[in-house]
């Protein structure tokens, strides 16, 4: 099952996000996260949250509504993540979790991490960056027009790092996280090949 999150980030480009979405998507709306649900005129599975930024929701649009409380331990988007594993998804999409807010951002990179040791394959899209988690493995990934392909390493050192399709080549290389050797790169051909042997990292497909 594919579950589609709406966090609460700004999304600029709704034809975008609704080249991602399937009619038999697990929709779930993260807080004000509802009101990209509602510009979509998507109909959520859930709504989950302590609702201090959201306002004139309309009940009747929702499946069903979970309320937290104000003070708790999981952002509403962590919280929404939990669920969607819960209900058994093995692939997730958050749109509205790239914004201003860089503890926000960086928290929902945290979420992203969660969903990644859950088994499900998982990442965050906006219109600029897509974001994803690569760890013992090997991933394909698209070029985007005009874009680039950063790894940033989540562990202190990762290690056997390879990547092919790309303007920099790697192999077997080792990152290291208070380092910059693999930011910005080029996409040389249409699919670029990560492979990582030991650690786990991000991957991040961006344009100015």
């Amino acid at each position: 099952m594919k579950c589609i999150i709406f966090s609460g980030a700004d999304i600029f480009d709704y034809d975008f996000v609704a080249s991602y979405i399937d009619s038999d998507d697990f929709i779930i709306c993260a807080d004000s996260g509802f009101r990209h649900a509602e510009r979509l005129g998507l109909c959520a599975d859930l709504l989950i949250g302590d609702f201090d930024s959201a306002s004139e929701i309309g009940q009747n649009q929702y499946k069903e509504i979970i309320t937290l409380p104000c003070e708790k331990d999981d952002t509403d988007t962590y919280a929404a993540a939990k669920i969607a594993a819960e209900k058994g998804a093995d692939e997730v999409i958050i749109f509205g979790a790239i914004g201003s807010r860089m503890d926000h951002t960086l928290g929902n990179i945290s979420t992203l991490e969660f969903l990644h040791q859950e088994g499900i394959n998982a990442c965050i899209i906006n219109e600029k960056n897509e974001v994803g988690i690569i760890s013992n493995g090997t991933v394909s990934v698209k070029k985007r027009e005009n874009s680039f392909l950063s790894l940033i390493p989540l562990d202190e050192k990762v290690g056997f790092v390879s990547i092919s399709g790309v303007k920099y080549p790697l192999e077997n290389a080792t990152i290291e996280r208070s380092k910059t050797l693999a930011i910005s790169n080029e996409f040389y051909d249409d699919i670029a090949e990560i492979s990582v042997q030991n650690g786990t990292m991000l991957y991040i497909i961006s344009k100015d």
